[in-house]
């Protein structure tokens, strides 16, 4: 019975050490062009694109809120983002041609809870500016 163990142990030892391959390394494989060229300027920040999108998303809601019959809580959900929260503490305020909302919001995420406070004012033609939205 050992012998027999002993020569399967032998069989598969010789049979795995066929599966190593030699020849050239990675990077001897890789054709690598080490060319460099200043005609394209590398971005110095990407932007956040989910943190945008939420901006919009609020910017639209507050915007669009009823501050005559709302009952002061305000919800807000972005399908593209996953996110959403509830817009609080809102409260509207003229500034000269402009009418101006200041507002509180929540902003739940995969990564989180957090706390923003914002504005958002009209820049003409019906249209909202989200002026402020800053973590608190």
């Amino acid at each position: 019975m050992l012998r027999y163990k002993t020569v399967c142990l032998l069989a598969l030892t010789a049979g795995l050490g066929g599966c190593v391959v030699a020849g050239p390394s990675v990077e001897d494989t890789l054709l690598v062009d080490p060319t460099t060229t200043g005609s394209v300027k590398a971005p110095e920040k990407i932007a956040d694109t989910d943190a945008d999108s939420d901006r919009r998303i609020v910017r639209n809601a507050v915007s669009a809120a009823d501050m005559e019959t709302g009952k002061g809580r305000f919800s807000w959900s972005n399908p593209e983002t996953g996110s959403s929260g509830v817009i609080t503490a809102m409260s509207q305020q003229r500034d000269g041609d402009s009418i101006c909302r200041s507002f509180e919001t929540s902003r739940q995420r995969f990564d989180g809870i957090a706390l923003y406070q914002g504005r958002a004012c009209t820049i003409g033609a019906g249209e909202w500016a989200l002026i402020e939205f800053a973590k608190r």
